[in-house]
């Protein structure tokens, strides 16, 4: 057995049960396949996320981490010929069962993507979008949330004096900051991250990392990174995806407390990625 951060002992990967464990965990996922049209690109993916927990998927191009990421808030309905089979449920409630709010669905779960992508639009203007669209509309309102987001998401002395001026304009790392303070102004759960960091320099990395790591206080975070050593500093557990052959779905190898999957995996091919010799 293996231990998690508070050291109790857990199993090194979920086995899949015909039921979610509630309380503890924010998003659990049983006997998950992903297809695009005929090709199955995931497959068996039963994995828990706790709150207030960061969570790293890491692994190989291609081996489905994105994926499993963007089925987590339904982002894969938006694919032609794109079809789930299995569960995902967010606080005890599958997000494929019929009738359920997408819309709602993805208020509580943001997703913040590998390029910054902020609207051409002010700074106040993108952080304030959200919230119009849930009807906020009194300006008081409004200028509290900007504030108290951009505050969150550690950009607000960067940026207070300019709020009018384009998003456009900041840099790299402010932007993808911005793109943070957009998810928190609608108020989510959880955070899903797409490798945040991977177009940017050290230094907007680390601010980042920082930023995140004070975030899991308040929401339940899940990123997608290629670099080892991030998922090593930043998550409390990791999941390990792989393809065994070309064309093959794409797996969970491993999951486990972070420290466990880097120092002692169970599995010898967790070890062979995480020691660098293929991947």
């Amino acid at each position: 057995m293996q231990t998690d951060v508070e050291g109790k002992s857990v199993a090194a990967r979920p086995l899949a049960t015909p039921e979610p464990q509630h309380g503890r965990y924010m998003i659990s996922i049983r006997d998950l396949d992903l297809f695009y049209g005929d090709f199955k690109a995931l497959e068996d993916i039963n994995v828990d996320v706790e709150h207030n927990r960061i969570t790293a998927f890491i692994g190989p191009s291609g081996c489905g981490k994105s994926s499993v990421l963007r089925s987590i808030n339904r982002l894969n309905d938006l694919v032609k010929g794109a079809r789930v089979e299995g569960q995902v449920f967010l606080d005890g409630e599958d997000i494929y069962g019929h009738g359920y709010d997408v819309v709602e669905l993805r208020k509580r779960v943001g997703m913040v993507f590998q390029r910054p992508n902020p609207f051409p639009k002010s700074i106040y203007d993108n952080v304030a979008y959200g919230p119009r669209i849930f009807g906020v509309r009194d300006r008081a309102e409004l200028d509290q949330v900007v504030e108290e987001s951009l505050v969150r998401a550690a950009l607000w002395d960067e940026v207070k004096g300019k709020l009018k001026q384009s998003a456009i304009a900041l840099s790299g790392g402010q932007q993808q900051r911005l793109c943070i303070a957009r998810v928190l102004a609608v108020e989510p759960e959880g955070i899903l991250l797409d490798e945040p960091c991977a177009a940017l320099d050290p230094i907007a990395t680390q601010r980042i990392e920082d930023l995140l790591q004070e975030l899991k206080k308040t929401y339940t975070i899940v990123i997608v990174t290629h670099n080892m050593q991030q998922a090593a500093r930043l998550s409390d557990y990791t999941a390990f995806f792989m393809i065994e052959n070309q064309g093959d779905p794409g797996r969970i190898v491993e999951f486990g407390p972070t420290n466990t999957i880097f120092t002692t995996p169970e599995d010898e091919r967790t070890e062979r990625y995480i020691t660098g010799r293929f991947g």
